[in-house]
């Protein structure tokens, strides 16, 4: 836990998936890709209540999800799927007021994210995968003050650890 605060240690959590830009995995179910997240999380010292919530295609089915404890939102297409995700995440800000809080968006494009949520009290936990056009780092050059850790979706799904990480403070 060598870059994490320990305020933002056992801060609540709030994961924020899109499954069609990064879908489950071959070989796993929404649980074990929950079980395998809130593991990175852990592992990298985030020991607070994880909460995950998932974006997806009209035609995913609810009950997969939320057998697992996982909040599915039907949306459609790209567009409304980020739209509903962004608007959530700000939704969950506000409702968590002052309080510390990590937010971890998994997407196929977070720079959109990045750009609007470096507000105080919320540490930013980023995860793409790997093949993304549109990465929001490519893991040589460093991330923004904001965001203090960053996985590939393909590692995040499986439990493993960022490959980047820059430390967190909390104002």
């Amino acid at each position: 836990m060598s870059s994490l605060t320990t305020s933002y240690a056992e801060a609540k959590t709030c994961v924020f998936w899109d499954v069609e830009d990064c879908p489950i995995p071959d070989g796993q179910d929404p649980e074990s890709v929950a079980i395998n997240i809130k593991s990175a999380l852990a592992k990298n010292g985030y020991r607070g209540e994880v909460t995950i919530r998932a974006y997806g295609e009209k035609y995913q089915v609810q009950d997969f999800y939320e057998s697992a404890g996982i909040k599915l939102f039907p949306q459609g297409d790209n567009y409304a799927r980020y739209m509903k995700m962004h608007m959530a995440v700000y939704d969950w800000m506000g409702e968590n007021g002052l309080e510390l809080t990590n937010l971890m968006m998994v997407s196929g494009d977070n720079s959109g994210f990045r750009r609007t949520v470096g507000m105080r009290n919320h540490n930013i936990l980023l995860a793409q995968p790997q093949n993304s056009p549109r990465r929001c780092s490519d893991c040589t050059s460093p991330l923004p003050a904001i965001v203090s850790a960053e996985w590939i979706w393909e590692s995040l799904s499986a439990g493993g650890d960022p490959i980047t990480t820059t430390p967190t403070t909390s104002y």
